[in-house]
């Protein structure tokens, strides 16, 4: 009896220093307002106990770099109406999903180059946010991230955006939006009730229209449609009762273009009036005849239309991962999303520090880089067409965390537990001496 009571104090033992190994990777603790929990050497916000007001992110918590904010971090402090504007460090690199929802006294946020994700519904239902500048990092806006934010009226997305999620600013005050050509990814309702939107450009990267894109922006008079738009889904433009004019940039015309009675149609409840536009080169039919229910207009004309023939040139664009690499770590690059729209890709050409000179070059769209120091690291691929054309992306800023290292006041968490197991150990063999004599 002796023996197996000894045995089960011994794995007790086992199993508290199994306990603390598995909490030195993933810990939480606590330093000033902000609650945090640390893995692999990055600390991720966790919780809020402040006042609010304008308030400053800290770049570190117990000594390691504050990679990230987490989800619902903000949604329920007590300081949520309080919280007026955010500072974020340049290390930060991910807004978690419902991070900063219905933060309704939040007035303006600056999201430094180091961040890649914004997360879903982060700033949901932000009344007055009027100010959004988004850093030249940002790969991914998710799902309604800024729905409902009502006093937003312009914001600029950078070159740098791959993926705008479905609903994404729907239900704010634009007044106008370009979407840039990095981005592929188009989700449907992205621009839902914006009620002052009047003109949209949607970039050469976008190959899908997604339901609802723009249904119900009652002001909405123009739009432009890059040249890559193979697909247009049910209700684009429902209720859409100003539009005027649809321009389409492709010599391709769309082909899957949702107008049968099966559909809900992509132009319904809109006016008849509406004229579309294209090259008089592009396979579109000619003013005066229909497309998918839209009555072609004039041509587009002037120093806008490629000549007959002439090449177009190809869009360049790439994503890495991990998301949140670290020094001497193998980074892989991917610019298979970058597209031809008249042709096929040859060359991939990769310059990692943006002085103009291509270090890497591959026949194929994927490299591996990495970084010996820590920082922001500017990088740029350029890629060429089967024809010669190149096209250069706007420059993405790749941001390089140290390795994990030891605070300077590190704490062990789960040693209560063994101190205690312990002493229960010392104690029994005590008394078991004892008995022994």
């Amino acid at each position: 009896m002796k023996n197996k009571l000894f045995e089960i104090i011994v794995c007790m033992l086992l199993v508290g220093i199994c306990f603390v190994v598995a909490l030195d990777t993933v810990s939480a603790d606590m330093e000033g307002d902000y609650a945090y929990s640390v893995s692999n050497g990055e600390a991720t916000i966790t919780g809020y106990s402040g006042s609010g007001g304008a308030i400053t992110i800290p770049s570190t918590l117990g000594g390691y770099p504050t990679v990230a904010i987490g989800e619902d971090v903000f949604r329920y402090s007590e300081a949520l109406t309080d919280i007026t504007s955010v500072t974020f460090p340049t290390c930060l690199t991910t807004i978690g999903n419902n991070a900063f929802m219905t933060c309704i006294a939040l007035a303006s946020v600056t999201f430094p180059d180091s961040v890649t994700t914004i997360g879903d519904y982060a700033f949901l239902g932000c009344s007055s946010l009027t100010s959004v500048i988004i850093g030249s990092g940002v790969t991914t806006i998710g799902v309604n991230a800024f729905a409902h934010c009502t006093s937003v009226i312009s914001v600029t997305i950078p070159n740098s955006v791959t993926k705008l999620g479905g609903g994404v600013f729907s239900y704010t005050n634009l007044t106008s939006v370009t979407i840039p050509n990095s981005v592929t990814q188009l989700q449907g309702y992205a621009f839902q009730m914006c009620l002052n939107l009047t003109s949209a450009t949607i970039g050469n990267g976008v190959t899908t229209l997604q339901t609802s894109t723009f249904a119900a922006c009652v002001k909405l008079a123009s739009v432009t449609i890059g040249s890559s738009v193979t697909t247009i889904e049910d209700a684009v433009f429902d209720d859409c009762y100003s539009l005027t004019s649809i321009t389409f940039l492709g010599l391709v015309a769309p082909t899957d273009v949702h107008s049968e009675p099966a559909y809900a149609n992509w132009l319904r409840n809109t006016p008849v009036e509406i004229r579309g536009h294209a090259y008089n080169n592009s396979n579109f039919p000619p003013p005066g005849e229909d497309f998918h229910g839209l009555t072609m207009g004039e041509y587009i004309g002037g120093e806008n239309e490629p000549p007959a023939g002439e090449n177009q040139p190809p869009i360049a664009i790439f994503t890495w991962t991990p998301s949140n690499p670290t020094i001497n770590q193998g980074i892989a690059f991917d610019a298979s999303t970058s597209s031809d729209p008249d042709g096929s890709l040859t060359l991939y050409e990769w310059d990692w520090n943006n002085d103009g000179t291509y270090e890497d070059s591959h026949a194929t769209p994927t490299a591996t880089h990495s970084w010996t120091q820590a920082g922001s690291y500017a990088v740029t691929v350029r890629v060429t067409d089967n024809d010669g054309a190149t096209k250069t992306t706007t420059t993405t800023t790749v941001p390089i965390a140290s390795t994990p290292t030891t605070p300077t006041s590190p704490k062990t968490p789960g040693f209560e537990l063994v101190y205690v197991i312990g002493a229960i150990l010392v104690s029994f063999m005590l008394w078991k001496k004892k008995r022994n004599r």
